[in-house]
């Protein structure tokens, strides 16, 4: 299987695939943040509403996780894939005509399904063709996610300037129906085609064993309470209670990457400087998350202690470049700062997805279930990230002291991720 993974020509669509699904789940999370002053000037809202929003935008596609790993066993990845572009489009082109702030947390609602649907069906057809280089393939398709960060953003601006603001929405929608596209060209490798319909099976019928046996013993009530509990990785992470530190690291690493992610550019023009100038600090962020991720093509999979390291590592780069943000003014400071923020806070994607392979994949555990619950936990920092910074600039008029909590909050994620496995082997 090792020798034929990388001569695959299948193999390396669903790269291309997944690079383009990346390019803008996360480019699109990036160039929001040159929306913000455009919606709080048209839509007469403060900014911890308008970060609220746009958190809820970000992290409500992470949230359904458990949602996502179901859809994953039962529907193909074409099937969601395209039904991504379908919604992702339709949420821009909403969110155009967005009246209110409910209106706008409604498009953007639908926007964030759109960038949530396939997630975990990617990574796991990914890994159906990349088990061993699964390293590889992350690195690549998460670079997708740091070339969109440099391109959406200026592009967005861009937009703005030659269009308005309306008519920018419409055209990143039109450009968003280009993931059908890739979606299209998504197929399983052929022994999964025959294989499928008895995964679905023995998966369908797990669960029915398990509601056979707690209706006969406690009720329906317990059943669901069984199958909710399940969904959410309790059962897994009681097992393995290392994981609920890993989780927990991963949603504080989160709430900074969320935080810089919506608020670098309204930071950057509270300085002074252009709004051209600006959205350049995003495409500065977005050169740092791709050197970072191309960085880890040099890193195949190999323990569990050497990925933890590099978290660890990461996350004290990060802290320190957020920590620094308030000391400087000077534009090519900023301009460096938010490279390397870039490289400390974007890189830990593939990280984290290869920590969570060690921890659970070799103990037969459903790779789909453990890779919806990181997700979630993106989520749930992702939400909170723009109420907090949001409601403090609000309350301060200054941003300084928002980051100032980011970077407390990154460098506790590189304290929880010293945790290590009981039995660890890795």
């Amino acid at each position: 299987m090792e020798h034929s993974e990388l001569k695959s020509v299948r193999g390396w669509i669903v790269i291309a695939s997944s690079f383009l699904f990346t390019f803008f789940q996360l480019g699109s999370f990036k160039a929001l943040g040159v929306f913000v002053p455009k919606f709080q000037e048209q839509l007469s809202i403060g900014v911890g509403a308008i970060g609220s929003i746009i958190s809820f935008c970000g992290a409500f596609r992470f949230i359904i996780g458990p949602v996502q790993s179901r859809l994953a066993n039962v529907v193909s990845a074409r099937v969601l894939a395209m039904v991504s572009g379908i919604l992702t489009g339709l949420g821009y082109i909403c969110s155009a005509f967005s009246t209110s702030g409910i209106t706008l947390a409604l498009s953007m609602g639908l926007l964030s399904l759109g960038l949530g649907v396939p997630m975990v069906a990617y990574i796991k057809i990914g890994r159906q063709y990349f088990n061993v280089n699964f390293t590889l393939y992350s690195s690549i398709t998460f670079t997708g996610g740091a070339v969109g960060m440099m391109i959406l953003p200026p592009l967005s601006e861009f937009f703005i300037q030659t269009y308005g603001t309306q008519m920018a929405l419409i055209l990143l929608g039109a450009l968003s129906f280009n993931l059908c596209v890739g979606g299209a060209l998504l197929k399983p490798p052929d022994e999964t085609l025959t294989s499928r319909p008895t995964s679905r099976k023995n998966y369908e019928q797990l669960d029915s064993d398990r509601n056979d046996t707690s209706l006969a013993t406690s009720g329906r009530i317990k059943a669901i309470l069984h199958t909710i509990l399940s969904w959410f990785g309790v059962y897994a992470m009681r097992k393995r209670p290392v994981l609920f530190a890993y989780y927990l690291a991963f949603l504080l690493w989160n709430i900074s990457l969320a935080g810089w992610i919506i608020f670098l550019v309204p930071y950057t023009i509270g300085l002074g400087f252009p709004a051209q100038q600006a959205s350049f600090m995003s495409t500065l962020g977005g050169v740092g998350t791709l050197v970072g991720r191309i960085i880890m093509f040099a890193f195949p999979d190999q323990t569990l202690n050497s990925h933890r390291l590099q978290f660890m590592m990461l996350s004290i780069g990060g802290a320190a470049s957020i920590f620094l943000y308030p000391f400087v003014n000077a534009y090519w400071l900023f301009a460096t700062l938010s490279f390397f923020a870039g490289l400390f806070l974007g890189t830990p994607v593939p990280v984290a997805m290869v920590m969570i392979k060690f921890v659970v994949a070799d103990e037969g555990e459903d790779f789909a279930e453990a890779t919806g619950l990181l997700h979630t936990s993106y989520g749930i920092g992702t939400l909170v990230a723009g109420p907090i910074v949001g409601s403090i600039y609000d309350i301060t008029g200054s941003y300084h002291i928002g980051f100032f909590i980011m970077a407390v909050l990154e460098a506790l994620a590189a304290i929880l991720a010293i945790a290590k496995p009981k039995a660890d082997t890795c």
